[in-house]
């Protein structure tokens, strides 16, 4: 029985759209260099399908952005299905890659692909040649498709009831399907690959059905193991828009938690300034901001004589005051307890020291002096000078 697809029905008669994908349809002959049948999905319905003998101009276009499913020959992919019995799945998987029923050809020539059955109690096992992998994916390759999945082609039908084998046709390929096996369907294997059983055609729209639905989530798929699709690695083939898509992000983000730790933290000074004034508030209810608190405070220190300043900032103001004057010279230098800062200075003149005076005082600085400055045995201008807080 042929596969019936669009343009073989009456208008009113479709298939049901199954899922919203869309790709192509392949399905690969039994012999290198014959003749393949093919199909577009477009938005889950089968399109009108098509013949491509492989070796002449791709008829399919660009199809990087599509879904590929190619229908490997039912007579070169065989598949058997077997109960797991109590194992659980991952080693009756496992079994039965090692230990394939069945097998006519030593292992290390063929292909072993297996799934777990929908029925979740049995594991499907398709044993293929590996030469017939290798030409089937260079075939599909030289030709511009790198399947997303190969589907053994006899796992479109059905799974029969027990005593049962379903039998269809696809792109020309006869196929079987038992409880326990899915295989080519050639008429005269029938009676000995499924012995009494009762043979069940399968109708062209439910082929149809389970098509679209193998293309969308196959049954099992050969492409696993060493034939599985390489993982594309941004190293390799990077995706610059996303990488630029992810990179915007992280700035973005980063830039975000700067943001909130930066108001977390003028919020938290500003707390603390204002904790700041409220407790200097309760002695100097004058105050309204730091440096009059700091002022407040400077003078209280000083009336009792513990000092308003340390000597880390009365002795740099001595250094700046003097720096304009480089003649001038300190004899000697003496921090007191109650923060009064004596010095000994020692000029050529005393416009040297009068101009390092001014700049102290206008600096806010409380200075005494001798009354009268005099010069010493060396001719140097001395005076001793006190320098404290306001």
């Amino acid at each position: 029985m042929a596969l019936r697809l669009n343009h073989d029905r009456p208008e009113a008669e479709e298939v049901a759209p199954v899922t919203g994908a869309s790709g192509l349809v392949v399905v690969l002959p039994e012999h290198p260099q014959g003749e393949w049948r093919w199909w577009r999905v477009e938005d889950g319905a089968l399109g009108t399908p098509h013949r491509f003998t492989s070796g002449h101009d791709a008829p399919w276009g660009d199809v990087d952005d599509r879904r590929v499913v190619a229908l490997a020959p039912a007579a070169l992919a065989p598949v058997r299905q077997m109960l797991r019995g109590d194992m659980p799945m991952a080693q009756a998987l496992a079994a039965a890659r090692l230990d394939p029923p069945g097998l006519r050809t030593p292992l290390a020539d063929t292909h072993v692909a297996v799934a777990g059955a929908t029925d979740g109690g049995s594991v499907l096992s398709a044993t293929v040649a590996k030469s017939d992998m290798d030409t089937w994916l260079a075939e599909l390759a030289a030709n511009g498709l790198d399947a997303d999945a190969v589907l053994p082609a006899a796992l479109l039908l059905p799974q029969p009831a027990s005593g049962q084998v379903a039998t269809g046709v696809i792109a020309g390929q006869a196929l079987a399907r038992t409880p326990n096996a899915a295989f080519a369907g050639e008429a005269e294997l029938l009676p000995v690959l499924a012995p009494g059983a009762e043979a069940v055609a399968v109708a062209d729209d439910e082929l149809g059905r389970r098509l679209l639905a193998q293309f969308d989530a196959p049954e099992l798929d050969l492409r696993q193991g060493v034939y599985a699709r390489p993982r594309v690695s941004y190293f390799r083939l990077p995706d610059w828009q996303q990488l630029a898509r992810m990179a915007l992000l992280l700035l973005l983000l980063v830039f975000a938690y700067f943001v909130v730790e930066t108001v977390k933290l003028n919020l938290d000074a500003a707390a603390q300034e204002d904790a700041a004034i409220e407790a200097a508030q309760a002695k100097f209810p004058g105050v309204g901001d730091l440096a009059t608190a700091e002022t407040q405070i400077r003078s209280e220190l000083m009336r009792r004589g513990a000092g308003g300043v340390a000597f880390a900032d009365s002795a740099p103001a001595v250094f700046a005051a003097m720096q304009p004057n480089p003649s001038i010279r300190l004899r000697n230098l003496n921090w007191q307890a109650d923060g009064t800062l004596a010095i000994r200075a020692a000029a050529p003149t005393s416009d040297a020291l009068n101009q390092m005076l001014i700049a102290l005082q206008r600096d806010g600085w409380v200075i005494t002096v001798p009354p009268q400055i005099a010069p010493d045995a060396t001719g140097a201008t001395v005076a001793d000078i006190t320098v404290r807080a306001p």
